[in-house]
């Protein structure tokens, strides 16, 4: 059973193009994160969030057209930079279409793994006195994992949602939520949707 705190909000992170879509960036490396799954999921949760009242907030990843804010920006044999990919603006950092976010559900532009990193989110989270964190979107391993991890340290309660999130392949994205449960926990879609409507 899920307990959340009594000020949660919904955290999609990373659900772009160039991560999720068949012509994005990830795809033509041959690392797509399969989106086909946990789109319908975290649409089920921030209707139910929506419903419950509870503020969504969405990150995007993305860059200056000449990589100076990336890590390993100037290496023109990183194959991001050599592809082009995820520049600020570009279709390919564009949250996907099937999950466009509401005028209310703010996006956070970051540069790197963790969502607090350069951003203003933990101070815009703190001053709407959030204090748990719903953790949706991609890559399991990589920015849901980083972002966790954060959040916990910076003392929000923390559920990551295990059939809401994923990674480039099923071992790593296991490996993440396992690694996850010190950091707060998962649960599946199912719960947190029956937990957000007790409240």
């Amino acid at each position: 059973m899920v307990q959340l705190a009594s000020a949660p909000a919904l955290v999609v992170v990373d659900m772009q193009n160039g991560f999720c879509h068949k012509q994005g960036t990830f795809a033509k490396m041959g690392m797509q994160c399969e989106p086909t799954v946990i789109v319908p999921h975290i649409n089920e949760l921030r209707s139910a969030a929506r419903a419950a009242s509870i503020p969504i907030f969405f990150l995007r990843a993305g860059f200056n057209a000449d990589y100076s804010d990336f890590r390993g920006g100037g290496d023109d044999k990183n194959p991001l930079q050599k592809m082009r990919g995820f520049i600020r603006g570009s279709w390919d950092a564009d949250i996907l279409d099937e999950l466009t976010p509401e005028p209310d559900e703010p996006i956070f532009d970051k540069t790197r793994n963790s969502a607090f990193f350069g951003t203003p989110l933990e101070k815009t989270l703190k001053e709407r006195g959030i204090n748990h964190l719903i953790l949706t979107g991609v890559g399991t391993d990589v920015c849901v994992e980083t972002t966790a991890r954060d959040a916990f340290q910076m003392d929000f309660d923390v559920t990551t949602i295990s059939d809401a999130t994923g990674s480039t392949n099923e071992p790593d994205h296991l490996a993440a939520l396992h690694a996850l449960r010190r950091f707060g926990g998962t649960a599946s879609t199912a719960e947190v949707i029956e937990a957000l409507r007790k409240r």
